[in-house]
């Protein structure tokens, strides 16, 4: 039983599925362990770890908000951190190790570190795999298609999933296999989706997907000139990885390299350049045209996502 543990990352609702997660493999190891679990804002020294428990099993003492730790507390965790007991188990929960690096790397020498990272927004696959997470921690099981539209309801937010998956599964509760009609019935609304979510669906060239995105996003209060951003960033990743630039200089990771070039090879000839001038002008109507901001913004969206050759009239409607 590793006798330090130290979760690190940005999301509360991640970091306490992992706590979850490590205190059961805890209870497994040993079903008389005994928990404490503190916050440091209402801690001024750490619990007791070096004296037995009352009940006869291993003591383990829950630490959240370690990235707060100060003071006698700071000193009281670093020394029991450089020498710890086998008897005890203590468990540091933190969002971020930036201002606990000496407990951190005392950590690294004397426990394991776990870090608990948010997928980013383009990783597809894992926002599928944390949805179906939330089922199966439910003990429920969902189709693919349950998870797609979960996550077109949800966004990029894993507390948003965890409540809708929550509602989707109490409302249909007994349902041997969620599906995509599950979902609609029981949830409303559109999901925060961030720029470079709205950007993929662009660049997936489904402009109804990217419709629903920006819906999503403007409705949660993203502002269209962020978006814009996100947009003009993407754009200009797929001109530099079409022009033959290799992952460094388009500064992505080979993996996201690959996908660009996929996603930049759906583009007719001339198409993103195009795309990146549309974009131009869709700037300059933010900053003074009369036109509600979402609306230019959508109208926008539909043309870019729209697969088009370059010299044509748009028609969203004609067969591609």
């Amino acid at each position: 039983m590793t006798p330090v543990l130290l979760l690190v990352g940005d999301d509360d609702l991640l970091l306490h599925r992992e706590l979850e997660r490590v205190l059961t493999d805890l209870r497994e190891q040993d079903p008389e362990l005994a928990v404490e679990t503190c916050d440091v804002q209402e801690t001024d020294h750490l619990p007791e770890l070096r004296t037995a428990s009352l009940f006869g099993g291993r003591t383990c003492v829950v630490v959240r908000g370690a990235e707060g730790i100060s003071g006698q507390l700071k000193a009281e965790v670093e020394a029991y951190v450089a020498a710890p007991t086998d008897e005890a188990v203590l468990v540091l929960v933190a969002r971020g190790a930036g201002k606990i690096q000496k407990v951190a790397k005392l950590v690294k020498e004397h426990g394991e570190r776990l870090d608990v990272k948010t997928p980013p927004d383009w990783d597809d696959r894992g926002w599928q795999r944390l949805v179906g997470e939330e089922f199966r921690r439910l003990r429920r099981k969902a189709d693919a298609t349950a998870i797609t539209a979960l996550l077109a309801h949800a966004g990029n937010d894993p507390g948003t999933i965890a409540s809708k998956v929550g509602s989707v599964c109490a409302t249909h509760s007994g349902v041997a296999t969620l599906t995509a009609e599950h979902v609609e019935s029981s949830v409303e609304g559109h999901g925060r989706r961030s720029g470079f979510a709205i950007a993929d669906a662009v660049a997936e060239r489904d402009p109804a997907a990217a419709l629903v995105a920006v819906r999503g996003s403007l409705e949660s209060g993203e502002a269209p000139l962020a978006i814009l951003g996100a947009l003009t960033f993407r754009m200009r990743q797929l001109l530099r990885v079409r022009s033959g630039a290799g992952p460094k200089d388009a500064g992505v990771s080979p993996g996201q390299h690959r996908r660009l070039q996929a996603l930049a090879g759906a583009f007719n000839p001339g198409e993103l350049a195009w795309c990146h001038d549309r974009l131009a002008q869709l700037d300059v109507d933010l900053k003074g045209a009369d036109l509600p901001d979402h609306l230019l913004l959508e109208l926008a969206i539909l043309e870019v996502a729209t697969p088009r050759h370059v010299g044509r009239p748009f028609h969203p409607l004609a067969p591609a």
